[in-house]
């Protein structure tokens, strides 16, 4: 990397740089495994600021390596509010907690760096107050002499003649005017305090510090719900920083090509990959960026921004895939390569996707957990990450669809909200479940997502959310008629009832299941809702114990809707008290549809048409069906032992036929109508009342 020369005044420099043109090189690293808000709020500032960014996801993709650091004159790395300990510091030394090796030699060859977020102090150091000396990362390129405490920042002030900043007086949107877990440090004398506490005068949240040509800033402040939410604030005060680090920019030298280059173009092997290189020349090019993508092709693929490509898995995506990588962002300077995709299979088995729409943490790693003990063959689908529902032909490669939402309360993409009259699952899934797909949507915000607006407002204990009827996708679908309460209502003070659900507990009409209870790592849940279920629906688990407030409401429910099924779970399953127990959990729910899968026709393409009514029955049961020629048909009704109760042979001819069977000696449970003859097979569940 190219040295960049060092400051001489920050003042002059200061003064300089509103001249300065805005081309300087900017790699974003999204580090924060909490929430995504910190980091869009510096990525809208930096972009209203007139300035360029690459963004990288660290959480998904790994820290960036050499050359993907080297490609950038300035490194912002947005740790947010993540407090479990992000990816930016080695910390395998506890004596010498430093940055990963390919950013210390970043900085050490000159690099720019702006780091941020709540918490990069105590991830550094621990627990304040801590003190760094000469030979310390902090001490010597932070320019931190000590981490003084953690505390409420209530406003910061700017530090006179800091050569940065102006904007005095900055302060937050939240109703008790502080910002929490702020950090709160002392600079070494050759550092610059940018911004100071408003309560604690004697500390900096913002530090600028140069190590040899390295130009180093760090803060210590989430940059959302910044000064009442005014966006041209937050973008001034970004500005301002970004203008003092564009005086060191160069001029770059333009990238005239890019090719695609790997050891073969194939990929042979089940889940296989393939690694990529692109190549940009010259090879003195300031900017060697590239973008990595699939531009076309007959099968699923997926690569990364650093050209490793990856086969679907899946029986159906054998094929040619087109690759494409663009240098620079410019559609002049971009080739393509066909890659063959061949071997690609799920395998024998009962199969299960489990879609990730958590975009508030990575804790569907605890469900991937689970699947793994399991032993079902599986893949995931982070429709979080990639912004994407999965695609009916990629749900129609499995048998199970785990949805998991966790704790996300916004933008879900279960949901299609399109037509406010007519709320529904996306399209995609819906087409799934009606072609007879099993469908396990958790989280406990899956209808805060949609109903926030009758969550907030309600704050009686014996009023209900909100009801649904004959025609909502809710009733039909889901089994649900009424949303009764939440148990920690956002807004409400957390006081019994408020103050969570401790347990939730089995119904007796469960046979799913044998868990007598659920429980948590917490002492209660919060903000897990509890509802009532319709008259078809079996409801799975109680709220608990017999004495809360809400234990005549359910926390969990399957329903059959013709050939939809669908299991709700309105708690945080990757939130029970131990792995084992999340283990056993998913286990059984899925050992219990594998047993009567044979009864569920997952396809698009039945032999013939089935319909089967009443349903719920109780004495008879129509079977209605469509024959395409003469033949002999049998009509079967079989218990979830997968034992033949029922048997009627009848003689069909071409067209629908309907037949009657008395199902009076029926208990009370779910079975499964198979109807067999020369046109084929049809399954369809019922449930006998």
């Amino acid at each position: 990397m190219r040295k960049l020369f060092t400051i001489l005044s920050l003042t002059l420099l200061f003064a300089a740089y509103a001249n300065a043109q805005k081309d300087l090189t900017i790699l974003l690293v999204h580090d924060d495994d909490q929430t995504t808000s910190t980091t869009e709020a510096i990525q809208s500032a930096v972009t209203d600021a007139g300035y360029a960014y690459v963004d990288h996801n660290a959480i998904a993709n790994g820290v960036p390596n050499s050359e993907g650091l080297e490609a950038y004159e300035l490194i912002i790395w947005c740790a947010g509010k993540d407090y479990t300990g992000f990816n930016f510091f080695d910390k395998s030394n506890a004596e010498n907690v430093k940055p990963y090796a390919d950013m210390l030699s970043y900085l050490d060859a000159g690099g720019m760096l702006w780091i941020s977020g709540l918490n990069v102090l105590s991830d550094a150091g621990g627990s304040a107050p801590q003190t760094f000396a000469d030979g310390d990362f902090v001490y010597n390129y932070l320019g931190i002499e000590s981490y003084a405490v953690q505390a409420n920042l209530y406003s910061m002030l700017v530090s006179a003649d800091n050569g940065i900043c102006t904007v005095n007086d900055v302060a937050w949107t939240w109703s008790y005017d502080y910002m929490g877990f702020v950090d709160h440090a002392i600079p070494t004398s050759t550092a610059k305090s940018i911004y100071t506490s408003s309560t604690r005068a004697d500390t900096s949240v913002m530090v600028y510090n140069e190590k040899g040509d390295a130009k180093i800033l760090s803060d210590f402040i989430r940059w959302d719900a910044f000064v009442s939410d005014n966006d041209a604030v937050r973008t001034e005060i970004v500005g301002e920083i970004l203008g003092h680090f564009n005086q060191f920019h160069e001029a770059a030298i333009d990238a005239a090509s890019v090719e695609i280059t790997a050891d073969s173009y194939a990929i042979a092997q089940n889940n296989g990959t393939l690694q990529l290189t692109a190549t940009v020349l010259p090879e003195d090019a300031t900017n060697k960026t590239v973008v990595w993508s699939i531009e076309d092709g007959s099968v699923l693929a997926s690569i990364t921004q650093t050209g490793l490509l990856t086969a679907s898995g899946l029986d159906t995506e054998n094929g040619t895939v087109t690759v494409k990588v663009t240098a620079n962002g410019a559609d002049d300077l971009s080739v393509t390569k066909d890659i063959t995709i061949s071997n690609q299979a799920l395998g024998e088995g009962y199969k299960v996707l489990l879609v990730n729409d958590n975009n508030y943490t990575t804790r569907y790693l605890d469900i991937d957990t689970a699947l793994v003990a399991s032993a079902y063959i599986y893949k995931t689908f982070d429709t979080a990450k990639d912004g994407v529902a999965p695609s009916l032909d990629y749900l129609n490669n499995f048998d199970f669809v785990l949805w998991y939402a966790g704790n996300d309360q916004k933008d879900l993409h279960f949901w299609d909200v399109s037509d406010s009259t007519d709320i529904k699952c996306n399209a995609n899934l819906k087409d799934y479940a009606d072609d007879g797909g099993v469908v396990w949507v958790q989280g406990l915000d899956v209808f805060y997502d949609v109903w926030g607006d009758k969550f907030t407002a309600k704050n009686e204990l014996d009023s209900i959310i909100t009801t649904f009827d004959t025609g909502d996708f809710v009733y039909d679908y889901l089994g649900i008629k009424e949303l009764v309460t939440e148990t920690k209502i956002h807004g409400v003070d957390a006081a019994p009832p408020y103050d969570g659900v401790p347990q939730l507990d089995i119904t007796e009409e469960n046979t799913i299941m044998d868990m007598a209870l659920i429980e948590w790592e917490y002492t209660t849940m919060w903000n897990a809702d509890a509802f009532d279920v319709t008259d078809n629906a079996m409801p799975l688990y109680y709220m608990g114990p017999e004495t809360y407030a809400f234990s005549l409401y359910y926390g969990m429910v399957y329903n059959i809707n013709a050939n939809a099924h669908f299991v709700t779970s309105t708690f945080e399953t990757a939130r029970l008290d131990t792995q084992d127990n999340i283990n056993m959990l998913v286990k059984q729910v899925l050992d219990y549809f594998e047993s009567i899968s044979t009864g569920i026709s997952h396809t698009a393409d039945n032999s013939f048409e089935l319909s089967v009514y009443p349903n719920p029955a109780n004495n008879v049961l129509n079977v209605k069906f469509s024959a395409h020629t003469n033949s002999s048909t049998v009509i079967s009704i079989i218990d979830i032992t997968g034992k033949q109760l029922i048997k009627q042979q009848v003689s069909s001819t071409v067209g629908t036929q309907e037949v009657s069977i008395n199902t009076s000696a029926l208990s009370k449970g779910i079975y499964n109508v198979s109807v067999s003859s020369a046109n084929g097979v049809s399954n369809q569940m019922i449930i006998i009342e």
